[in-house]
This record gives structure tokens, C-alpha cells and sequence, in this order.
């Protein structure tokens, strides 16, 4: 007997009984936490036999659940799953009404393949508690998981009907539209479950994902008739899934601070970045920096700005940042992303300015770097000589990259060539490039050089007519350089033009790569013009012309879409 429940001692007798009740169940406690820690452990090192004993010592310390638990798993590991029903059938005879037990009962019997067994069981289960939804939820969720969507709305009906409604079973019920198809509906489920669970918004989100693309707005319009946040949180999630990033900043932009907005933008804002969604992570960053303003989340917003193709904004975010921090970290953190916002925006002179400002700090290898980022921002201007004096003295390599990009820009290719052999960067312009430098044996082009050095500048007419005039020059690689004529005239919503230049490459290359993008990009345009069986057309052109095409399986996809969407 511990000491301090002895008799004769001085002390409250209620304590000293207090202290006698509780250091036993302590005791008892540690005890169990220890047998349970011993059996995982076994079970963890493979040593299934000794773990079987172990987990049969913590179901003997009325440690019911975890212990059935783990013998189901290491029977199952072990291929022996019917070993564990004798331990079921010896549990219910004491306890007949154990969610357990019974749970493990079903899952084991359906496992096995005895699906009539486990039928009984489940009405034997019901009978026993007939006013209770568990054994209806066991059931039917198993049976979802299994795929069998069909025979758990059979479950679910039955259960509607002996309890009078299946508002306990709104989870299941939910995941059962969905495995039906029935989105619009799964998404009031969810919406009606997270009134009460919002535990159930990841949940909600991985059930409603697959959704096909043709049944997206039906789901869309249930989440945002629903002001609730959890509502807001799973349709951001769903659009940025659905690769609509700027979509879902709009539907989480609203929340409150009580909803706990900043981590929920906090989480939205990583998750875009990963997917290189810059812009939906930048307004997420930058509306958490008006929530609580830090240097670092300005710092991430700009980032993110620059990356998205949008400067400017990057500019504002940076000067929001410049009050929080000291000289150094101005200098080391906002100075790169500046002169980089500026190339990009072709303000090469300010660029320029900034870094005559803090020369004397500024290291040689640095002062380099931002000389081929200031060059970038003359060719953007457009003065290619001002670009060719920036760079000047930063390196003589034949084979640096922007030396590269100034003798595309004159037209001498074979000196590109050399130059953009190993990119820093694999930007869409350098991917264009390096494809048209590979598609060409020629050493030079005068219309070629013109034309990039148009889109450099963003002249898109100009580009477009000397894309058109190098495809007469470079022949082997005519295709590739219309295809990019028709990218910059659909940009620009020159649909006509566009479907000229498409017409043109499947009429006379029709093997080029770019035929089967001329397919599925005049497709796309008809589609958006309301054209459905133009879109159709080209759709299934594609497919059937260009099997080995790695857009087929988007052509599919959009041909799916186009066909439901007629359907409806």
C-alpha cells in the first residue's frame, strides 16, 4: 500500500482518500500506455506473432478498441484476417452494442467476401440500437469506400427510413452524391455537413475535385450562394485544384479576420506558388501584408508580382517594404527585385540610376548581374545599342546568355545558339527561342532577329509580320514561327487572322508538331465563339489525325466537355 494511505496519519481525511482513489488509476493508466507502446512497437518491427500476444495483453487491460485494432492489423498483415472474429464474436457476447467491435465485424466480414454474413451482422447491429445512425454511417461509408456507391444508397435509404431522415448521416450522404455523379447536389451536402463540422472542408474538397469539368459551375454555384466561410474555403480550394488560382483568391478574398483569414491566404498563397499561380499568390500575400504588415510578406508578394509578368505592382509591394527595413537588407533584399521590376518594365535608366547610387556597396560579380538585368530592360525599350553599352564589359563570353539574346536580336543565330546552350532561366520566351535556334540549320536571320526583338518590345503587330516574313526565310523552321504568329494574333483576339495562320499550317505541314496545336487551339476558338461543332470538328480531327500527339490527351479532355456541355 503507498505510504500515504496509511492509517494514523495526521492530514485531511479527504485528501488522504482523494490521493488513495487516484494513485492507483494513475498507476493503471501508465500501465496500459505502456503494454499499448510494446504492442505497436512489435508490430512495427515485424515481429507480428509477438505482437499478437501484446495486443491480446491490452484487450485484458480493457483497452477494447485500440486493442482489437491492432490485432486486425497485424492479422491482415499476415493474411489471417478471419483469426480476429473469434476475439469479435467473444467481445460482442459482452458487449453486443460496442461501434468497435461491430465496425471491425463488418470490415472483416466484407473483406473476406462474406457479404451476406455481413449484412446479418449490420441488421442485428440496427436491432439493437434501432433509434441510432451508427451503424447506418459504418456501413454505408465502407461500402463507399469499397466503390459500391449503389448498394450504400440502398443503406442510406433504409436508414431515411427508420430514422426519419438522414440528417445524422449528411457526410455519408455527401460522399455518396458525389460517388453518383450527382455534384450539385454533393456540394449542398458538404455545404449543409461544414454548418455545423467545418473539420470537414479538406473533406468536402477532396470529394468534389474530380468533379468533370462540364458539372464544375453547378458546384460552384451552390458554394456561392452559401455566405458561410467554410463555403468560401472549399471553393477557393476547388478553383485553384481546378487550375483557376485567380478564380479561388476572389471566392477566399472576403473572409474575415474571425475566419481566420490570414491563415487560410497564409495557406492559399503557398499552394499557388507551388503551382506557379504568381499572381493568385501575390494578391494573397499582399492582402495579408494589409492585414498584419511585414517586410517579409511584401518582400514574398513583389516576388511573386515579378515572377507573374506584373511589375508594377511588384514596385508598390517593394516601397511598402522600404520603411521596415534597415540600409543593408534595402541593398541585399529589395534592390535585386527592383532593378529586375524595372528591366521588365523597360525603365532600364531608373535601373541604372539605383545602382550608381549604392556602387561603392555593390560587389563586382553582383554589378554584372544587374548589368544584364538593366540590358534586358534597354531591349524591352527597345534600344538595343543601350543595351549592347550595358552589358559591355560585363563579359566577353561569346556564350553568355544575354550577349546571346542581343545577336538573336541582330539576327546571328549561330552566335545564339551558342549562347543559350545552357539557360539560366526556362521562361516561355527562352523555350520559343532555343525551339526555333534547334528547328534551323541557318547561321543567320535578319526577319527573325526583328521579330523577337518586336515581342521583346511587346509590338505585337510588328512581331507578327516578321514572324510571318522569317517563316519565308527559315523554311525548315516555317511551321514554329507561324505558330507563334498565331499565339500573338489570338492574344490579341485577332480570331480571324489567327485561324488563317492555323488553316495555313495544317494545309501545308500538316506532319509539324504545330499542326496538331492548330487543331486544338482553332477548337478552342470556335468553342469560345460558340461554335460547337467547329469545335468538335478540329477536336476530333486532332485525335484521329495526330494519335501520337502529347496534346491528345487535353484534346479529350476538352472534347468531353464541348460534347456534356451540348448535352445539357
Amino acid at each position: 500500500m503507498d505510504p500515504r494511505c496509511g492509517f494514523g496519519q495526521r492530514g485531511g481525511t479527504a485528501l488522504r482518500l482523494l490521493v488513495c482513489a487516484v494513485i492507483p488509476a494513475l498507476a493503471s493508466a501508465q500501465a496500459q500506455t505502456a503494454a499499448a507502446n510494446r504492442a505497436f512497437d512489435l508490430e512495427q518491427a515485424g515481429r507480428m506473432k509477438d505482437a499478437i500476444v501484446a495486443w491480446r495483453q491490452v484487450l485484458a487491460g480493457g483497452q477494447v478498441g485500440q486493442g482489437l485494432l491492432g490485432l486486425e492489423r497485424v492479422f491482415g498483415n499476415l493474411a489471417q484476417d478471419d483469426s480476429v472474429l473469434p476475439t469479435v464474436d467473444s467481445l460482442l457476447a459482452q458487449t453486443p452494442t460496442d461501434k468497435v467491435v461491430r465496425g471491425v465485424q463488418l470490415r472483416v466480414l466484407r473483406l473476406l467476401g462474406r457479404e451476406q454474413d455481413a449484412r446479418s451482422a449490420f441488421d442485428t447491429w440496427v436491432k439493437l440500437v434501432p433509434r441510432d445512425p451508427t451503424p447506418y454511417r459504418e456501413y454505408a461509408g465502407q461500402l463507399l469506400t469499397d466503390g459500391r456507391a449503389a448498394a450504400a444508397d440502398t443503406v442510406l435509404q433504409q436508414a431515411s427510413a427508420s430514422l426519419g431522415s438522414t440528417k445524422a448521416l449528411t457526410i455519408e450522404v455527401a460522399q455518396l452524391r458525389a460517388a453518383l455523379g450527382l455534384w450539385a447536389a454533393a456540394a449542398a451536402s458538404w455545404r449543409d455537413a461544414m454548418m455545423s463540422e467545418e473539420y470537414l472542408e479538406q473533406t468536402a474538397v477532396y470529394s468534389l475535385q474530380s468533379a468533370p469539368i462540364a458539372h464544375r459551375d453547378s458546384i460552384r454555384v451552390v458554394l456561392r450562394a452559401a455566405t458561410t466561410a467554410s463555403s468560401k474555403k472549399v471553393l477557393g480550394s476547388l478553383e485553384l485544384q481546378w487550375g483557376n488560382a485567380r478564380d479561388g483568391w476572389r471566392a477566399i478574398s472576403t473572409l474575415a479576420v474571425a475566419d481566420s483569414a490570414f491563415d487560410t491566404w497564409n495557406d492559399f498563397a503557398q499552394d499557388a506558388e507551388r503551382q506557379g499561380s504568381w499572381l493568385a499568390a501575390r494578391d494573397a500575400f499582399a492582402a495579408m501584408n494589409k492585414l498584419r504588415p511585414l517586410a517579409a510578406t511584401s518582400i514574398r508578394a513583389a516576388s511573386a508580382a515579378i515572377s507573374g509578368g506584373e511589375p508594377a505592382s511588384a514596385l508598390e509591394l517593394i516601397a511598402s517594404a522600404r520603411s521596415q527595413l534597415q540600409p543593408v537588407a534595402i541593398r541585399t533584399q529589395l534592390l535585386p527585385m527592383q532593378i529586375r521590376a524595372l528591366s521588365q518594365l523597360g525603365r532600364a535608366a531608373e535601373a541604372e540610376a539605383l545602382v550608381a547610387h549604392d556602387s561603392a556597396q555593390i560587389d563586382p560579380g553582383t554589378r554584372r548581374a544587374y548589368a544584364r538585368m538593366i540590358a534586358w530592360g534597354w531591349i524591352r525599350a527597345g534600344q538595343v545599342e543601350r543595351a549592347r553599352a550595358a552589358i559591355a564589359g560585363a563579359s566577353g563570353d561569346d556564350e553568355d546568355e544575354v550577349t546571346a539574346w542581343i545577336a538573336l536580336y541582330d539576327g546571328n543565330l549561330a552566335k545564339a545558339r551558342a549562347g543559350m546552350r545552357r539557360p539560366t532561366e526556362t521562361t516561355s520566351e527562352i523555350l520559343t527561342a532555343m525551339a526555333l535556334l534547334s528547328r534551323t540549320k541557318s547561321d543567320s536571320s535578319r526577319a527573325a532577329g526583328a521579330a523577337f526583338l518586336a515581342l521583346a518590345r511587346g509590338d505585337s503587330a510588328q512581331a507578327v509580320a516578321r514572324l510571318e516574313r522569317a517563316a519565308e526565310e527559315l523554311p525548315d523552321a516555317a511551321p514554329l514561327l507561324l505558330a507563334l504568329a498565331a499565339r500573338v494574333q489570338s492574344s490579341r483576339h485577332q480570331d480571324g487572322p489567327a485561324i488563317a495562320i492555323w488553316s495555313r499550317i495544317l494545309t501545308q505541314y500538316s506532319t509539324a508538331p504545330e499542326a496538331a496545336e492548330s487543331d486544338l487551339e482553332w477548337a478552342r476558338t470556335l468553342r469560345r465563339k460558340g461554335d460547337v461543332a467547329g469545335a468538335i470538328d478540329h477536336l476530333e480531327h486532332l485525335i484521329l489525325t495526330y494519335p501520337q500527339s502529347a496534346l491528345v490527351p487535353q484534346a479529350r479532355r476538352e472534347l468531353d466537355a464541348v460534347r456534356a456541355g451540348t448535352a445539357q
